[in-house]
């Protein structure tokens, strides 16, 4: 099982994007923004606070002066100060600790955010440990918009900062997605980030009442690909070479070599489960995260992960490489069970670790 450190992962929600085509290699992960159409499997063959540090995201298309009254000719709504908290808020810092390079994220998801017609100013706040290199210590994306430079500061070296961006012009109705990256800082990058927040200016009737924290010892509960219980074990390949490790079904025998224990032994239909229990689970409102390797020639139905019995996909077919994407969240209690089920089809699906990350609720 791995170490939690801090709040929420990299998260839930995560970066996607996609080519076709690939290769059959698996050596390695793919860089940032490389368009790289490498596969690994196929069913054929990642102290006291300081000044804030502030920048600027989006068209700032949000109002400049006082708007015209609607169409039922009442008066606008006046401007309210409002804050729209991250499902991890209060959770404490989540790490990033990278090459230089990689494509891993911190996820951090923010819900109710109103229709940006009605937001005259946003500012995405937030709390870093250690982000000390201006310039190079990391980027920012909102609802994938960017990147752009996290704020840093040289007095924040092993000390929390206080960051701010401006993401009027970058907001979405309802479920906002902000993701923290690794920067060009050579020869990898290592920040924290926690205590994510939209605080904006809003004409809106009331801002949204804030949901109850979760409970003191409802704590992150994470286990690794390590930690599951295989079916049809000869079909998974379990790669443990570092910062490359994850499990994946596949069928061809080139991937023989990549098995850490040497129990791959393809039967050429790719199929098995993968189930993870969670013991004892303090009652709470948990958001269920996935974090696996995507490559463009993975499973084009989704990876069906059934958490409780409830079965939902997560898509893997494109070249994000290591991303955290979000389950889905959920009052969890007492025993729970997470399975990846690879059995329905012959097609490849990978998992590195689940985790169940307390929310408010």
């Amino acid at each position: 099982m791995r170490q939690w450190l801090g709040g929420v992962a990299v998260g839930a929600l995560l970066v996607a994007c996609g080519t076709s085509g690939g290769r059959n290699d698996d050596f390695g992960p793919l860089g940032p923004g490389l368009g790289d159409d490498s596969g690994d499997e196929t069913a054929g063959s990642g102290t006291g606070v300081e000044p804030t540090a502030t920048a600027t995201i989006g068209d700032s298309t949000g109002s400049t002066g006082d708007p015209d009254p609607d169409s039922t000719g009442e008066p606008p709504l006046p401007a309210q100060s409002c804050s729209y908290p991250s499902t991890s808020h209060g959770q404490g810092l989540q790490e990033l600790d990278v090459p230089t390079g990689s494509t891993e994220v911190l996820s951090f998801t923010v819900l109710d955010v109103p229709d940006p017609s009605v937001i005259d100013t946003a500012t995405l706040e937030f709390t870093s440990e250690d982000a000390d290199h201006p310039g190079e210590e990391g980027v920012v994306w909102v609802n994938g918009q960017g990147p752009h430079d996290l704020p840093a500061d040289a007095g924040w070296d092993n000390a929390t900062g206080s960051g701010s961006i401006d993401v009027t012009g970058a907001l979405v109705p309802g479920v906002n997605t902000i993701e923290f990256g690794a920067g060009s800082l050579e020869p990898r990058t290592l920040y924290r980030i926690g205590d994510v927040s939209i605080e904006a200016s809003a004409r809106v009737e009331a801002c949204m009442e804030p949901d109850e924290p979760p409970p003191a010892d409802a704590v992150p509960r994470e286990l690794d690909y390590y930690a599951a219980t295989y079916t049809e074990r000869h079909n998974w390949v379990l790669r443990c070479d570092g910062s490359f490790d994850y499990a994946y079904t596949a069928m061809g025998s080139d991937h023989i070599a990549l098995d850490c224990e040497g129990l791959y032994d393809p039967d050429g239909t790719s199929r098995g489960t993968a189930t993870f229990v969670f013991e004892d689970v303090v009652p709470a409102t948990y958001e269920i995260q996935i974090h696996s390797r995507h490559t463009v020639n993975r499973n084009p139905l989704g990876a069906l992960f059934v958490v409780n019995g409830e079965g939902i996909r997560i898509h893997q077919d494109d070249d994000a490489d290591f991303t955290t994407d979000v389950w889905g969240v959920r009052e969890l209690s007492g025993d729970v069970t997470v399975v990846l089920d690879s059995s329905q089809e012959s097609e490849s699906d990978s998992v590195a670790w689940i985790r169940l990350q307390p929310v408010a609720g």
